[in-house]
């Protein structure tokens, strides 16, 4: 066995103390956490990666800075000829959620990284899908990603959005599920290609994952879609007024987004009603004097004046 520095570790700060004289050189290169999120109770793997194969079995010291979280087993031994090992983190499906720092060392060098332990999902309806439409993009041109609950989640969610190549198509960090519905439409963004490409797009809500591919594919995007204003009305209310906005889209699969044509500051987000019809009705104690209205897919409606 390589013979190993001793550790100390303070357990009020989780900080590393080297030893006198101890090297500063580690044939620990680094080390991996996957997944680095998990959820009621869910185990994840910790890999770590030696700078070398050595030709005896090296030990790696393990430690949890939140073990109440996430534990881990005291060291894990590299086998002699091997550069890469694994080692099982197992977490608590009780503990609200918590940011862990996962140390590992070898010759009182250490290396870190860091998980995230969630808190166990709310009893009720649950993440059940990720949508995309249309599926197939030319670059350059937008989709609309739709998430979707079992059921309509009385106190919203908030759903966290990735992209496994945000260089072709890019999705806004979360989205959110607004009180007591059960779907939320995102855009999806994309940038002219060359080639064919073909983009994962993931969903993540504590830590149900939901995936869609989004192909996008080289040539010029099509034409933007044609956006309406038929009403934008602003009905006295004691405080305020309620805020009431109907358009059309020529793509029924458009997100439409209210705008304040005077300071160009996004209000709020239309609710698709199917059709290419569009609404909203928002109490709001400032109303704008004009609006504009905007499609993912490119069409710009107005300025038109809120009527009194």
């Amino acid at each position: 066995m390589r013979r190993l520095v001793m550790l100390a570790i303070l357990s009020a700060t989780g900080v590393l103390m080297l030893a006198p004289g101890a090297a500063t050189a580690s044939s620990l290169n680094f080390i991996t956490i996957s997944p680095s999120i998990v959820n009621n109770g869910a185990s994840a793997t910790l890999t770590i990666s030696m700078s070398f194969a050595d030709v005896v079995p090296t030990t790696v010291q393990l430690f949890s800075d939140h073990p109440e979280a996430a534990q881990v087993p005291p060291s894990v031994v590299v086998p002699a000829g091997v550069q890469e090992t694994t080692a099982t983190i197992t977490t608590s499906a009780t503990v609200p959620e918590t940011p862990v720092q996962i140390m590992a060392a070898v010759d009182n060098v250490p290396r870190t990284a860091n998980m995230i332990v969630n808190e166990p999902a709310p009893a009720g309806a649950t993440l059940s899908s990720v949508t995309l439409n249309p599926t197939s993009v030319t670059g350059g041109s937008n989709s609309t990603g739709v998430v979707s609950f079992t059921g309509p989640m009385p106190q919203g969610a908030n759903v966290q959005l990735s992209s496994s190549n945000p260089a072709v198509a890019s999705v806004p960090p979360e989205t959110t599920v607004s009180a007591n519905k059960s779907t939320s439409p995102f855009n999806i963004a994309t940038t002219s290609v060359t080639t064919q490409k073909s983009v994962t797009i993931t969903a993540t809500w504590f830590g149900i994952k939901k995936s869609a591919t989004l192909t996008v594919k080289p040539g010029a995007p099509p034409a933007a879609d044609k956006v309406a204003i038929q009403k934008a009305r602003c009905q006295a209310k004691t405080n305020g007024c309620l805020l009431s906005i109907e358009a059309t889209s020529t793509n029924p699969n458009a997100i439409l987004t209210v705008f304040n044509a005077d300071s160009g500051n996004a209000l709020f987000t239309m609710t698709n009603n199917g059709g290419g019809r569009y609404t909203l009705s928002q109490p709001t104690i400032s109303p704008p004097a004009r609006i504009t209205v905007k499609s993912n897919f490119g069409g710009v409606a107005g300025p038109v004046s809120v009527s009194r």
